[in-house]
């Protein structure tokens, strides 16, 4: 396998001295070899030579043309993977920056699809979110959670479960009028989506009322504390 890798280095470095015209044969041959070297990369880190797929891909990632949108669709697929390897390697910033190119990528003009920006946008939120970075966190969901209502409708699980996220990072972040609209609008999406006594919404109005016994609001808190708990018990009598 390490033979095999240098010899597809050794391509993709072929392909960049002859192929350096923007003519569409040349972009496709790039786009070719771009994946061949993805391909190895993902065999390599099947058999967990890390180091070796990591290499590989950032080949890949200077062999890959950006010319269209499809080519860009590719070229940040590559810095994704490239990315979960960094973080694998808890190496956050490396990973941040791979995403946030693959994000700017997928946003030129024609638009990338709206399932991969939110994933992208995802990951961000996450990353600055484990480096404590709670208000570039919370201002990355909000984008996710719009672009999702816009793509998905309010009550689809993915919009919902966005909410409860950022709803609690709006409460760690001491916003809790926030976080409270958050939680409220998940509970009307929860209740639609799944029904006014199921187990999902329980959970809501336990955050729900953990917002508002921060608030100064314990006697609501409570009453939806109890709310919950008479949910679980019918549920537990249904079994």
């Amino acid at each position: 396998m390490r033979w095999i890798a240098i010899t597809l280095v050794g391509l993709f470095a072929f392909v960049l001295v002859f192929c350096t015209d923007t003519g569409s044969g040349a972009q496709g041959v790039r786009n070719q070899a771009a994946e061949t070297l993805r391909r190895n990369a993902a065999a390599c880190r099947a058999e967990g030579k890390t180091a070796e797929a990591e290499k590989l891909l950032a080949s890949a990632i200077e062999a890959q043309p950006t010319s269209s949108r499809d080519f860009r669709a590719s070229a940040a697929d590559l810095r994704r993977e490239l990315a979960s390897l960094r973080m694998s390697a808890d190496d956050l910033a490396g990973a941040e920056k791979l995403y946030r190119e693959a994000l700017g990528l997928l946003e030129e003009r024609p638009r990338g699809s709206d399932e991969a920006i939110i994933n992208l946008r995802t990951q961000l939120a996450g990353l600055c979110y484990r480096q404590g970075r709670l208000d570039e966190a919370a201002e990355l969901y909000r984008t996710v959670l719009a672009l999702e209502v816009s793509t998905l409708g309010e009550g689809h699980p993915d919009p919902l479960g966005t909410m409860s996220i950022l709803g609690g990072l709006e409460l760690k972040r001491g916003k809790l009028a926030d976080a409270e609209a958050l939680f409220r609008r998940q509970l009307a999406g929860v209740q639609k989506l799944h029904g006014a006594e199921k187990r999902e919404t329980a959970s809501v109005l336990d955050n729900l009322a953990d917002v508002l016994e921060k608030a100064g609001q314990t006697a609501e808190a409570g009453r939806l504390r109890e709310e919950a708990k008479r949910i679980r018990h019918k549920l537990c009598d249904e079994c």
